[in-house]
Formats: C-alpha cells, structure tokens, sequence
C-alpha cells in the first residue's frame, strides 16, 4: 500500500550521532523535501520525527521542516504537537514514575557521573533520562550501576538501551512503537500505510510498527538484519538516499 506517513529518528540519521556540526547543504536538501511534503508539493508524504530527543529539541527541528504532524519525542515518552504547543506523556506514565525517574536523576548526579569522569547527563528530558560519552566502551559498566540505584527505588521498573554514544533509560514498555501505534490509531493511519528510518537498537520498536523499514549504513548490525533496505551512505545522505526509494512516493 502507499505510505501517507514516514517516521524518521534524528540522532545517527538526519544528524550525526557524534557531538559535530551538521553537514549544513545536506540538511538544506533534506528540510526542502520535507517542506514539500508538508505542504502536498513534492513526492514524498509528510514525515515526522521519532526520536530519545527532548520536545524543545523537537520544536525548533519541527518549525525549520514544517512538520505539521505530532512527533514522538524521548522515545515514545512524550508526543509533540506544533500546531497546538501541546505535549502529553504516554498515557502509560504516572506522576509516581515521574517522581521515581527523579530520584533516580539524583542518585545518577550525585553518585555515577564522579565515578566516570567525561559522563554527561543530558539536560531537557521530563520522562526519560540520556547520558552520554565519548567512550563507548564505558557504558556497560555504566548501565550496570543506573540498574543498581534504580532497584533500589520502590516500583521503578527500567529499559537500559546503549546505542553508539548515549546510555537511554527508559520506563519499560514506553518506546517508540507503542508512541508510533498510539499516534498512528488517532491519526486513522494504518501500519500498511507507513514508513520508518532509524539506526540503533532504540530504534528496533518502530521496525515493529511500520510497514517498511530502512536504515543508513552506520546502522548498528541488529538493525540492518531487520530493515527492508539499508543505504550504501550514512547518517543523512543514507536518509537522502532513503528517501528515493519506490515505497516512499507519495500516493
């Protein structure tokens, strides 16, 4: 069936996942083609975003593209909606694991990041926490430590994610696929009809959530094994190319 909706993370796909300027004529192609199916113009359907990114982040990237449809924001945690300002938690999410995942937040400040000496935690987030490193290899070993202080929280029930640079903690069962069927279900747009483009693990839920899958080729390896076509170019000139595929065109 022809796609009326392409679900695209940003992180590794439209950015790079590194800390680095934007390939700035490359992302001018992009937001183009992303205008044009905005506006009905071009031959793509409109696109949006999927992505761990906190909904500040979100807006500024959804006003340059002109994405007129909600986004999901912290990996399915949060939907964002330009056109009304609005956010929402996934209806999943009560003020309890709000209050937990702070607690959490504290111990994580207080306690991991003087232990691992470069570790960030990544600002902005309401439902979902990021920390972030420029050596990989230390994440592991991070994870094992969130896992200890969070079970000592009463009810605070965690998906600990690496991908190539973040550590994701998220609340378990919240992801972007079960964002992406929620939306897709308000939207009277079935599963058929959709597309998706993503790059790590975090982003295995929204091959379970469209119909056609792609990937860029600095995919990590489960990702690739699950994707209907993987682009030869990375980060945003694999999306460019992605973006040519057949299954793409608009109806």
């Amino acid at each position: 069936m022809p796609v009326r909706l392409i679900l695209a993370d940003i992180d590794g796909c439209i950015s790079p996942e590194e800390s680095c300027a934007w390939e700035g004529d490359l992302f001018e192609q992009f937001a183009a083609l992303s205008r044009a199916a905005s506006a009905g113009t071009g031959t793509l359907p409109p696109l949006t975003l999927c992505t761990g990114r906190p909904q500040p982040y979100v807006e500024v990237l959804m006003k340059i593209l002109d994405i007129r449809y909600p986004a999901i924001c912290e990996s399915g945690a949060v939907i964002y909606s330009l056109s009304d300002n609005n956010s929402r938690y996934a209806p999943e999410i009560t003020q309890t694991m709000i209050l937990g995942l702070h607690q959490l937040r504290d111990r994580i400040v207080a306690e991991i990041l003087p232990a691992f000496p470069g570790l960030v935690y990544q600002f902005g987030k309401e439902a979902q926490m990021s920390l972030f490193t420029k050596t990989p290899k230390d994440l592991d070993e991070v994870a094992v430590c969130v896992k200890a202080c969070a079970a000592a929280i009463p009810g605070l029930e965690l998906s600990i994610t690496p991908t190539h640079y973040y550590l994701n903690i998220d609340f378990k069962g919240v992801t972007k696929g079960t964002a992406i069927q929620r939306l897709l279900g308000e939207l009277g747009i079935p599963r058929g009809e959709t597309a998706g483009i993503g790059d790590t693990m975090g982003d295995i839920s929204i091959r379970d959530a469209v119909a056609f899958f792609a990937c860029p080729s600095n995919a990590v390896s489960g990702i690739k094994a699950v994707a209907d076509y993987i682009s030869p170019y990375s980060d945003i000139r694999g999306v460019l190319d992605i973006l040519t595929r057949p299954e793409l065109k608009r109806i």
